[in-house]
């Protein structure tokens, strides 16, 4: 065999200092990544509790609102690019927009329930937000769904087709985005001409 190339005693002798830092810190290099790993798990869950938290807060907002028939505040939470339009049509009490949010009697087709009469009715009032990452965008979504908790339990909120069947008359929906951290509207104002809970 002939004699061993510089490089390779060069690559033996890297790997054996390597060997030797590792040993003298008493291998806790994996440690450290994984305590690293560990706090950021923790940051992580963290951040999306307080997002959650910051999503239920606006869930509570707009529902009082709507009960309040607060049309200013609702407003402010209403798609910038829909603001304009939808504050003209809530002044008109026979709009489709204002019936949908205020007035059943006026809906056309009679199947739906409009969401004052969802929340009023109910006892009480129950908000839950659903998120999810998207793997399109990165970003974080988020769905407000208002219910009654007396007669909703947490099983029939995981169930898609509960969700889907009851919205028209029992569960009203709201879908945000969370962008540059603050959530925005992704849909119109409760989901209002969108298939809503039953886009999944």
């Amino acid at each position: 065999m002939g004699p061993v190339p510089s490089s390779i005693e060069h690559k033996k002798t890297g790997f054996i200092l390597c060997l030797s830092v590792i040993s003298i810190f008493g291998g806790s290099i994996p440690d450290a990544f994984g305590q690293q790993s560990q706090k950021s798990k923790t940051r992580s869950a963290s951040e999306w509790a307080l997002a959650r938290r910051e999503l239920n807060s606006i869930g509570e907002k707009i529902a009082k609102a709507v009960l309040d028939k607060d049309i200013p505040t609702l407003l402010s939470y209403d798609r910038q690019d829909l603001r304009p339009e939808d504050e003209a049509s809530v002044k008109n009490t026979k709009s489709d927009l204002y019936c949908f949010l205020f007035d059943s009697s006026c809906i056309k087709g009679g199947k739906w329930r409009s969401v004052y009469d969802k929340l009023s009715q109910s006892r009480p009032p129950g908000i839950h937000a659903f998120m999810a990452k998207s793997r399109y965008d990165g970003h974080v979504y988020g769905t407000l769904v208002f219910y009654d908790r007396a007669s909703i339990t947490d099983k029939d909120l995981g169930s898609p087709d509960f969700l889907c069947k009851e919205s028209p008359t029992r569960i009203a929906s709201w879908k945000f985005k969370s962008e540059d951290g603050k959530w925005k509207p992704v849909t119109p104002m409760f989901d209002n001409e969108t298939e809503g809970l039953c886009s999944n």
